[in-house]
């Protein structure tokens, strides 16, 4: 009885003294309960502050995804297999003195690696059927938009963006006598997406792909601008061949004819598209999905780390 007693003394004096630390600093009390953060569902996966204890803010879109982002932070270093995003223009980086070089990255290279990728849309006809698909196999792909369809189209571009899949700038209108006068007319275009992209989730795609291709239409130039403008040209090793009118099936054989190359295997970055009129690709996808995956091939976004083609 006399243990339990002292007990209970012991315990009111504690109380005490919490009541009197709680009404005397608040404030020390709240740094002490959130000090360690919390995560938050889809927050960017990197650190934002400089270093433990830092007050410094960088700057983020108002919605986040399951992504990277490029900010103030000359400490980046993007999370490997998350898509990248910029939350700057060109201009802006330029003008505020902020960097466009790319993050040193060594190629993700594993014995069987794939990365769907869908150029020319989005389309209200084919692309959320896409989503819909790739969500059902808990797919993750790379979309390279055209800016004046991404215009058209601004909720197609936010759940892509919202779903984890990656974005990629694929000029402004996709017409080569407009895109390629110059090196600067093809700049321009990517400035004009990277502007349409930004005002929709708040960042934009630092990953490009020439429509057409780069081969025969990019000279030095090209190359030395993109290069000075932080942007990462992406092309590709297997061909779907839906820019014909092919069927579903032969889309099929196509990839599976060109997968014979094991040399490819590493990092096979797959051609599609979504873009108006390509129902035949929608119907192959599933196929396609299920032969890389009885396979065993790892699926990935294109990112900084994604290996050239050739």
């Amino acid at each position: 009885m006399k243990y339990k007693s002292q007990l209970f003394q012991a315990l009111c004096s504690l109380s005490v003294v919490c009541l009197i630390l709680l009404v005397a600093s608040p404030p020390a009390l709240f740094l002490f309960f959130t000090n360690s953060p919390v995560p938050v569902a889809g927050s960017p996966l990197y650190l934002e502050t400089s270093s433990p204890g830092s007050d410094v803010a960088y700057t983020l879109p108002d919605i986040v995804a399951d992504a990277c982002y490029i900010n103030e932070n000359p400490e980046f270093m993007p999370v490997s297999g998350k898509p990248v995003y910029d939350v700057f223009t060109v201009e802006e980086r330029q003008s505020s003195g902020l960097g466009l070089e790319v993050p040193a990255v060594s190629p993700y290279r594993a014995e069987k690696v794939v990365y769907l990728t869908f150029d020319d849309g989005p389309a209200p006809e084919t692309t959320p059927v896409v989503l819909d698909i790739l969500g059902r196999y808990g797919i993750k792909a790379t979309f390279f938009v055209v800016g004046n369809q991404a215009e058209k189209h601004p909720a197609i571009v936010r759940r892509i963006y919202q779903e984890g899949h990656a974005l990629g700038n694929h000029s402004y209108n996709h017409v080569y006598r407009d895109l390629y006068q110059s090196a600067n007319t093809y700049i321009a275009q990517l400035h004009h997406t990277d502007e349409i992209v930004r005002s929709i989730i708040g960042a934009r795609p630092r990953i490009s792909r020439a429509p057409g291709g780069s081969a025969g239409s990019f000279t030095k130039e090209y190359w030395d601008i993109l290069s000075t403008q932080g942007y990462v040209e992406i092309g590709w090793n297997i061909s779907a061949g839906d820019a014909s009118n092919a069927k579903a099936g032969r889309i099929v054989d196509n990839i599976v004819a060109q997968m014979k190359n094991e040399n490819l295997w590493s990092h096979a970055i797959v051609l599609l598209h979504d873009g108006r009129g390509h129902h035949e690709t929608v119907k192959a996808l599933p196929e396609i999905i299920t032969f890389y995956q009885d396979r065993q091939f790892e699926f990935r976004v294109v990112s900084f780390e994604t290996p050239a083609p050739w």
